[in-house]
């Protein structure tokens, strides 16, 4: 029998009672990975995170990567951070992966 991970995350608030109307939507997404690809690819992010801070414990969260905020202010190098995507964009279409993604309007 196969050995499969899946990892899972949301965006917005679960409950129907306060509707915030600038984002009126509640997200769930999986990435569903078998073993020896979860391997693979966690092995390349550590390698980007030491190949960039020297060590694997750096938390990837989009915002900060975005907004270039905690210990992602190194990418406000843009030759830097150009190289950085490249890396990032290389794991992401490399690695076999599955994602699973589910949304509802909640006003509806």
């Amino acid at each position: 029998m196969d050995t499969y991970y899946l990892f899972l995350d949301e965006s917005g608030d679960h409950g129907l009672s306060n509707i915030n109307t600038f984002f009126p939507v509640f997200l769930l997404c999986g990435v569903l990975f078998e073993k020896n690809q979860y391997q693979k690819s966690r092995n390349l992010i550590n390698d980007i995170k030491n190949k960039y801070w020297g060590n694997k414990e750096v938390i990837r969260h989009s915002s900060d990567i975005r907004k270039c905020n905690k210990e992602f202010q190194i990418l406000f190098d843009l030759e830097l951070k150009g190289k950085f995507m490249t890396d990032v964009n290389s794991i992401i279409t490399g690695c076999d992966y599955t994602i699973i993604a589910d949304g509802i309007q909640k006003e509806e």
